[in-house]
């Protein structure tokens, strides 16, 4: 019995497990061009910065659109690195890549975007496109559930990135890689256009269990490493908040049900949709310069609290 078990494996399941690890393993072209190279940058720049303390956005897209990072450094007086790439990689993930690299008394800013169910929390496709490319070796951090939620993903990657291939030059605009400056946010000059889906957010009523597990899990590590954990909610087209006005108050009441601290509600970071650029996420360089205010002046409203209390 134990014999055919061996042989059953090495006939089906070995070849299975080798060509799931190909499909995994090959890089898309395409993202090396695009502003998912931010992935490796922000991960070489935190380990440069391990032994220092330091300012870490951990966010999606909107991170990547909507932040001045020079003037949260100036103002902080700590050097900063926005790691925000694209919510397609999954609030896990965004957290597990660069945790290994915070020490006690850094700030972490983290304002993921808005949604609920698996693919929120553990990504899509895009996390296998990002990970195969960029940063191979994080596949180390994905969990049992994490793989069972994505593997679904696999053959998409494999077949975008074959699709891709030939993919040779870099292209211009505010989502090249080419427009990531320094900090990892995107410099690019960016107007109002019309916004794709402005009403939708894609949040239910009710946060699933596994989402709401693991944003105590961040809250307990942060306290556990002695990290200061600003909580922010992202950038939000106002159109879209105010037609999720009740979904969205019912994350604040989560969170101060659970006793995690939302630094902010979420109707203090929906803004005129004049000032967003293309999604509902997505703000326009004025756009970003107003909201960097607001979260400077958050921030530094949690260090005064944090001092207080200390003292």
């Amino acid at each position: 019995m134990k014999r055919l078990i061996i042989k059953t494996f090495f006939t089906i399941l070995a070849p299975v497990v080798v060509f799931t690890f190909v499909m995994l393993m090959c890089p898309d072209n395409l993202s090396k061009l695009t502003l998912e190279a931010n992935v490796g940058l922000a991960y070489e720049r935190l380990d440069s910065l391990k032994d220092v303390n330091k300012v870490v956005i951990i966010s999606g897209s909107n991170g990547s659109f909507g932040i001045e990072s020079k003037m949260l450094e100036d103002s902080l007086h700590l050097p900063v690195v926005n790691t925000s790439t694209h919510a397609g990689i999954g609030v896990r993930m965004q957290f597990e890549m660069y945790k290994d690299f915070l020490k006690r008394g850094d700030i972490v800013i983290f304002c993921p975007e808005y949604g609920s169910g698996d693919w929120r929390l553990y990504g899509e496709s895009t996390l296998y496109r990002v990970l195969s490319t960029h940063l191979p070796k994080a596949y180390l951090k994905l969990s049992f559930r994490q793989w069972c939620s994505t593997f679904k993903y696999v053959g998409i990657h494999f077949w975008d990135a074959m699709d891709h291939r030939h993919y040779r030059y870099p292209f211009e605009g505010p989502y090249s890689s080419s427009s990531i400056n320094r900090y990892g946010d995107i410099e690019y000059p960016r107007e109002h256009q019309e916004v794709l889906n402005p009403s939708v957010v894609y949040f239910s009523n009710t946060m699933d269990e596994e989402a709401t597990s693991y944003i105590k899990y961040v809250h307990d590590f942060a306290k556990s490493k002695g990290l200061i954990l600003v909580y922010l909610p992202p950038a939000l087209i106002e159109s879209g908040y105010q037609s999720q006005e009740s979904q969205l108050c019912s994350l604040e009441q989560f969170m101060k049900d659970n006793n995690i601290p939302l630094q902010a509600s979420p109707g203090r970071y929906a803004f005129p949709d004049t000032l967003f650029y293309d999604t509902p996420y997505h703000l326009t360089m004025y756009g970003a310069h107003l909201r960097t205010l607001k979260m400077l002046e958050d921030v530094k409203r949690v260090l005064a609290e944090k001092k207080d209390k200390d003292e």
